[in-house]
């Protein structure tokens, strides 16, 4: 995975000694829910969720979609920052080497 953009992009994913913490730019209203690219300015992760940002929708629409690439942490995804606005901090207690392979991000 030498060529994986999460590898050396600093303050995307942030590692602790029980999980990680990603930083996440989230658009609701969209399509359909999908984990983008990186958004290099903001230093995080952009993700796309089909949810309105109303009584919570599009929160627990972004939890269910990493939920469901991640079902090892289901239940346990907290938005640690962020509730009411776009930019969001994520955390799941994963393993950072688990968070590259899934999510690998080519440039």
């Amino acid at each position: 995975m030498g060529d994986c953009i999460l590898n050396k992009k600093v303050g995307v994913i942030n590692p602790v000694e029980n999980g990680i913490y990603l930083n996440l730019e989230v658009d609701t209203d969209q399509r359909q829910s999908m984990i983008g690219d990186i958004d290099k300015w903001r230093n995080a992760i952009r993700v796309s969720v089909a949810e309105s940002p109303v009584s919570g929708k599009a929160n627990k629409e972004l939890v269910r979609l990493f939920e469901n690439v991640f079902p090892e942490a289901k239940g346990k995804i907290i938005i640690v920052k962020g509730q009411k606005s776009s930019s969001k901090k994520l955390f799941m207690p994963i393993s950072q080497e688990l968070v590259n392979e899934r999510l690998c991000l080519k440039k």
